[in-house]
């Protein structure tokens, strides 16, 4: 047993040493990375790692402890203005910008700045004290330490005061950190000559891996074919063809498209915390659930049909309800653009798209009561 010490000794000093800091990426090249010194693990207390890295399109970026904004020890890199970066250590305030701590003992380490010609900037960091915290505390060697991270896409703030201002994220996340698989030997910068710019999740017990980004743009293409091209197209399938089972099997598969991109953008806000505090996810929500009675004046507008060869008051009810929300769903769709800062090219594609489908819907309508009229000027055989 006296020589199994020494070698059980040599083995956990081996584990340790090849040890490299957990790292999270919740979106595509912005990474957060935390390395435990042994000797703080086994003391829950002491210096602990921190790298935070992001494209320089991005105006700054963060992350601190815990699971929400409010209380939580948080670090946001921003570049200086003089090739490096700037870190800068706050107090969570709950949805306000939060303020400047001057408590936290940070350590702007050698590898910072600005590296892969420029594109990426890098915050090696060394925490004195980020165990605990005015607003709470977290185990070094818990195996589910919750984190919060945020973003900005933007110009660069340029400053190297560590309490600029800065602007409300573009996006957010939450995760947590098995900090017993990030435990290095070593009380010493873990990030100088090891491997960088890679987008793997390490040591990750539960994080949001759907990129925001990616949401979103899902949401908007599908929302954009169902509202300018599917249900217009579907419309215009009755009067071009007569064929109400062509119609209804059109619609009712935009009518489940329509739900599916409705979904991801009910995600999608909630990964930002948009909810309902812009009109296009108010609009949208109200225009989504009011196409649910559609299908069903459809149908009653078909049976009135079938039983008496004409139109009745629910068949222009039919009409008149789905065309509103057509204009409306189209226009939301237009806001939506506006809200995710689109560039003008993809205003002037989704305008011209609208507007030739616009045409189509008008001139088969048309068509329509054409041949409905010169139907009805028919003799009828007795």
């Amino acid at each position: 047993m006296v020589l199994l010490t020494p070698l059980a000794a040599a083995l956990a000093y081996s584990t340790l040493a090849s040890a490299e800091p957990v790292q999270y990426c919740p979106v595509e090249d912005i990474c957060y990375q935390v390395a435990v010194p042994s000797s703080s693990a086994s003391s829950d207390s002491g210096n602990i790692y921190l790298q935070l890295r992001a494209p320089t399109s991005y105006s700054w970026v963060a992350f601190g402890t815990g699971s929400a904004m409010a209380d939580s020890n948080i670090f946001v890199m921003y570049q200086d203005g003089a090739g490096n970066v700037t870190v800068s250590p706050r107090t969570g305030r709950g949805h306000t910008m939060p303020r400047f701590n001057s408590m936290t003992q940070l350590e702007l380490l050698e590898g910072s700045g600005l590296a892969n010609g420029n594109e990426t900037m890098i915050a090696n960091v060394r925490c004195g004290n980020c165990g605990s915290w005015a607003g709470g505390s977290m185990s070094l060697a818990s195996s589910g330490s919750d984190w919060i991270a945020a973003w900005k896409e933007g110009s660069a703030i340029d400053s190297k005061q560590t309490d600029a201002a800065i602007q409300y994220h573009t996006a957010h996340d939450q995760w947590t950190f098995d900090l017993t698989q990030g435990t290095v030997a070593d009380d010493a910068n873990p990030y100088v000559g090891v491997r960088q710019f890679d987008n793997n999740n390490r040591g990750v017990g539960r994080g949001s891996f759907a990129d925001p980004r990616t949401l979103i743009l899902g949401h908007g293409i599908i929302m954009a074919v169902v509202m300018v091209i599917m249900y217009p197209l579907g419309s215009a399938l009755m009067p071009l063809f007569g064929k109400w089972i062509l119609h209804a099997s059109w619609q009712f598969l935009a009518f489940l498209l329509m739900w599916a991109g409705f979904g991801l953008g009910i995600v999608a806000s909630q990964r930002i915390r948009l909810d309902f505090n812009s009109t296009h996810t108010i609009l949208g929500t109200v225009v989504v659930c009011l196409m649910v009675v559609q299908p069903v004046l459809g149908w009653v507008h078909h049976q009135y049909f079938v039983k008496h060869q004409r139109r009745g008051l629910v068949s222009h009810a039919h009409i008149w309800y789905g065309r509103a929300l057509l204009v409306m769903g189209v226009v939301n769709g237009g806001l939506g653009l506006q809200l995710a800062d689109a560039s003008r090219t993809f205003f002037v594609v989704y305008e011209v798209l609208a507007a030739i489908i616009f045409a189509i819907y008008i001139a088969s309508a048309v068509f329509g009561e054409l041949r409905r009229t010169r139907r009805s000027w028919q003799p009828k055989n007795f």
